[in-house]
């Protein structure tokens, strides 16, 4: 009887566990960011700013995955669009610090063509939770264009 009762708490405890973390297949990867970029600059290109900016704003649009979400910085290095928080448009990235006061903005402004990732800490949508994060940000016509994955 005292076995069976032993297993019945641990499957319990097991379930509650499994309810209560999210595993890593609710976190997106640097592929995926890396992915959801180029389809947001062919977007963008194929559209162009408004129609394609409208299209990552919707926080349950095709530009949102998960924890993965574009962010779009306009020539004057203020945030154009961004997929996981609309108050964040209109602010200047050169100002952008993150919770240990690494001034990241203006890497991400500085992306080249190419692409390249900034490595800051930020607050994950899905967790709620200050976690190390890595854009991958690419330059197309004066704009960047970027997703980043949260490290856990």
């Amino acid at each position: 009887m005292r076995g069976r009762l032993v297993m019945m708490v641990a499957v319990a405890l097991g379930l509650l566990a499994g309810s209560c973390t999210w595993n890593n297949n609710d976190r997106g990867t640097a592929g995926e960011a890396q992915a959801l970029v180029d389809k947001a600059i062919a977007r963008f290109q194929e559209a162009g700013p408004e129609a394609a900016f409208a299209e990552i704003n919707d926080r349950k649009g095709r530009f949102v995955d998960r924890d993965l979400y574009i962010f779009v910085i306009g020539p004057d290095k203020i945030i154009a669009a961004h997929g996981a928080d609309a108050a964040r448009i209109g602010m200047n990235v050169m100002e952008l610090k993150d919770v240990d006061g690494k001034l990241y903005g203006p890497e991400l402004a500085a992306a080249p063509a190419e692409g390249a990732w900034v490595d800051y800490k930020f607050k994950n949508p899905v967790s709620g939770e200050v976690e190390p994060k890595s854009s991958w940000v690419k330059s197309v016509d004066g704009y960047v264009f970027g997703c980043g994955y949260y490290k856990p």
